[in-house]
């Protein structure tokens, strides 16, 4: 195989186009587009039709942006039933926790009678009566209403709600830590 030796740069003549860095300073003439030499236009590929369908499969279609809202609004309505679940889950325990909390403290009420007075087994009852009431009051309302009463209790009240929740916040950061003591202890016995 005879190699061809390279294509000469071919020399401006008059009449043709020059590039700007050919052009001397000063006016400039208004010049026609460069036309494409044949062995350029060659040497473009040229599009397939394993091209064309890789550039059409890589823009979105309106199929594929439906089957995705289709996911979407899936992954929404299982999300909210596994949440809904959850707070179902949740409201329960926390009925039975306030309801056994209750008991406990009315039947502790005759002790601190015979300890405090009758002053203070008095408020401990009084407690207790409140403590079941909001548990069944927890228990007859559906998620829905418990999500209304509580965000009408913020917007009434956003003050109470925030010192609640610092309590709340307080109360369990002292139980997550009573909780890790005896496990700290034992690994650095």
């Amino acid at each position: 195989m005879a190699e061809t030796p390279p294509a000469k740069p071919r020399s401006p003549r008059k009449g043709t186009a020059r590039s700007s860095a050919e052009k001397p300073a000063g006016r400039r003439k208004a010049t026609a587009p460069a036309v494409t030499p044949p062995e350029a236009v060659a040497a473009k590929p040229r599009k397939t039709a394993a091209t064309r369908k890789a550039a059409t499969a890589a823009q979105p279609t309106r199929i594929s942006r439906e089957k995705l809202r289709e996911q979407a609004d899936a992954l929404k309505s299982q999300a909210t039933k596994t949440a809904r679940s959850a707070a179902v889950t949740g409201k329960a325990k926390a009925g039975s926790a306030m309801q056994s909390l209750s008991k406990f403290i009315n039947d502790s009420a005759g002790n601190i009678d015979d300890k405090l007075g009758n002053q203070y087994g008095d408020y401990a009852r009084y407690a207790a009566e409140a403590i079941a009431g909001a548990a069944a009051t927890l228990d007859r309302k559906d998620i829905d209403e418990l999500v209304s009463d509580a965000r009408e209790f913020v917007r009434k009240s956003p003050a109470v709600a925030i010192g609640t929740a610092a309590i709340v916040g307080f109360v369990l950061m002292r139980l997550a830590k009573s909780g890790k003591a005896p496990d700290q202890k034992s690994e650095e016995a």
